[in-house]
């Protein structure tokens, strides 16, 4: 056998009943140069047991997590990543069988980029799709639905402004797969920001390496009632944690040299207000609704501490006609910061053919 080129990483806990589809998309790849490495969190229903039949199997390390947390565990996986490229894939999704070979030879013929970016769809529990791709950004990534047509190399600086527009620019991380090198630069992934280290993780790519993006479908994402992100979309927590996680890559942004790219200077206040408009719209949002005496004084506390103007500019918007203090749509902030930066775009194409800058 050749020497592997391609780790799957896969973090487990207690995904007994997506596990073997997982495993199987993997022994389904239609090329042999890979290895696995299964990290379990110490699984109750079986999971560990079930893998015991790859123990002896060379391409497969099987590895108890340290109970510290899952990115804990997904940075356990980091640990024996030794081949050129590595791909997380959760327990409960899958990958097609051409994943391996699409995506190497990509990135073969484009050693100065480390990641490679491809199109996914939502799966049922039965692993049916559910929503196509396209579907999926046309809901949440308008700015990407024409781009999306064609292969092409994105602005690794401009794909880092967008998470401020968009938050998880890429849905899932099992979407996106890794040059080895990147585990250096990025120093593994974050294990303060609870179940939202992925995001912390893909945003900060950009800083270190553009994007390229293929349209061939090469994995999915299992929605179910399991999932730790499963209806948190309305969450306060969920918007102060892309608050908080944003605020903490513009720091470091703001230190790199990355920022003398801007040709104006970096305004904070103005990349974060979306996110902060989210956030607090959020908790308004909370307040009307909740039932609970103590939540509604919680959230009316952090409301005000967030924007205690809120109201105000509420009323000045409506008395205007949306004319002051306007809440634009995703495509046109995404727009303002491309025009107020100067950034890259469109992406430039790339022939997936010859895999070579058109």
């Amino acid at each position: 056998m050749n020497r592997p080129r391609f780790t799957f990483c896969i973090p487990n806990l207690n995904k007994i009943k997506y596990l073997p589809a997982c495993i199987q998309s993997i022994l389904n790849q239609d090329c042999g140069d890979w290895k696995c490495v299964f990290v379990d969190g110490h699984s109750t229903d079986g999971s560990w047991e079930y893998m015991q039949q790859f123990a002896s199997d060379p391409r497969f390390i099987l590895v108890r997590g340290r109970q510290q947390g899952m990115y804990v565990d997904w940075n356990e996986c980091l640990k024996y990543v030794d081949t050129d490229y590595f791909y997380f894939l959760t327990s409960d999704d899958t990958c097609y069988p051409k994943l391996i070979s699409t995506t190497v030879k990509a990135l073969d013929a484009h050693p100065d980029i480390d990641v490679c970016h491809f199109q996914f769809a939502f799966i049922d529990q039965d692993g049916n799709i559910i929503t196509p791709f396209e579907k999926i950004v046309e809901e949440r990534l308008d700015l990407y639905c024409d781009v999306n047509k064609y292969a092409h190399r994105r602005s690794g600086l401009c794909e880092f402004m967008m998470h401020f527009v968009y938050r998880t620019l890429y849905v899932t991380i099992t979407s996106l797969v890794f040059r080895r090198n990147l585990i250096e630069k990025m120093k593994g992934f974050s294990t303060i920001h609870g179940f939202m280290g992925d995001y912390d993780w893909t945003m900060r790519l950009g800083l270190f390496t553009d994007l390229l993006y293929i349209p061939e479908l090469l994995a999915t994402w299992r929605k179910h009632e399991e999932q730790s992100t499963y209806n948190l979309y309305s969450s306060p927590h969920l918007h102060k944690n892309w608050l908080r996680i944003a605020e903490v890559n513009l720091d470091f942004f703001a230190i790199s040299d990355k920022v003398k790219l801007l040709t104006n200077p970096l305004n904070k206040q103005y990349l974060l207000s979306d996110l902060v408009n989210s956030y607090t719209h959020c908790l308004y949002k909370q307040i009307r609704f909740s039932k609970s005496l103590f939540s509604n004084i919680e959230y009316l506390y952090l409301f005000l501490k967030s924007d205690p103007f809120y109201f105000i500019k509420k009323s000045i918007r409506k008395l205007s006609r949306n004319r002051l203090y306007t809440y634009y749509q995703k495509k046109v902030l995404a727009y303002n910061l491309i025009n107020k930066y100067d950034l890259e775009w469109p992406p430039v194409k790339v022939d997936m053919e010859c895999i070579s800058i058109l």
